[in-house]
């Protein structure tokens, strides 16, 4: 039974953390980035991208004690596949939907995936390019 208690309150910690985190965000939104230029907005958030990339490049190495090689390849691969295949993926089945209405008399036009130059997805192009480099690089000659 203590276990049961002890998995629900993990999980409404998480959804608590989250919340307490959007909240945050909304508050930092607010204050500071509604204040700058739109450059410096991309800027800011392009800085803030490289950070949290290096971070979770720090965390899987620690975490699951891998080559840092490794780490890097499997972080690059990661957050590729948060900006592209995601996007591309939720777009797919929003059309499959529409499709599936038109069977029914209602209609919705199909959009085409286009993919967008997000200051998340220019943050992560450089790293994972690097990461990739690095990782093949280092395999290659040793």
């Amino acid at each position: 039974m203590r276990e049961i208690a002890l998995a629900f309150g993990n999980i409404f910690g998480g959804i608590a953390l989250i919340a307490i985190l959007a909240s945050l965000w909304g508050r930092f939104e607010t204050c500071f980035l509604h204040r700058l230029t739109l450059f410096r907005q991309h800027l800011f958030l392009f800085a803030l991208t490289l950070f949290i990339e290096v971070l979770s490049l720090l965390f899987i190495y620690i975490f699951f004690h891998m080559a840092i090689q490794d780490a890097l390849f499997i972080s690059s691969v990661f957050f590729l596949f948060v900006t592209r295949v995601i996007p591309y993926h939720s777009r797919f089945n929003m059309n499959t939907e529409m499709l599936f209405l038109k069977k029914f008399g209602l209609s919705s036009p199909i959009q085409v995936f286009r993919p967008v130059l997000s200051p998340f997805f220019v943050g992560t192009l450089p790293y994972s390019t690097c990461g990739f480099i690095i990782a093949f690089g280092w395999r290659y000659f040793f």
